[in-house]
């Protein structure tokens, strides 16, 4: 969208009244000071979180590990998964910090890594209806 039409936009909006007595001058330069006030470190986190929750296997995953903590070949047989294909959702899942693991031996066990995770997701299954 060009600069021009953003422009007549945001002066039609200011001019109903919606956003008080102000000019569009004014509110563009607070909306773009807000802007600037996001913490992109904050961003990255939040997207690598949502990433890690938009694929059916990762949220498999995690469903499993509200349940118990679990070591990477029990997921592998609960899911029919390959062990590449398990390590390559584990790390993701890692990476987003929505796990951790932990090392017995030759062992590593995974457990939700944030008790807010386990919420969202229980909170999850009462918004869109589940058990």
């Amino acid at each position: 969208m060009s600069e021009t039409v953003q422009h007549d936009r945001l002066k039609r909006l200011v001019s109903s009244g919606f956003r008080g007595m102000c000019r569009s001058s004014e509110r563009k330069s607070q909306l773009k000071s807000r802007t600037r006030a996001i913490d992109e470190s904050r961003i990255v986190r939040t997207k690598q979180m949502f990433f890690g929750l938009a694929d059916r296997t990762r949220l498999m995953i995690l469903e499993l590990l509200l349940q118990e903590e679990l070591c990477a070949c029990e997921i592998m047989t609960a899911l029919d998964l390959t062990q590449p294909t398990t390590s390559h959702h584990l790390g993701i899942l890692e990476r987003s910090d929505l796990i951790a693991g932990r090392r017995d031996g030759k062992w590593v066990f995974y457990r939700i890594a944030n008790p807010k995770v386990s919420s969202l997701l229980e909170k999850s299954h009462l918004i869109i209806g589940g058990s």
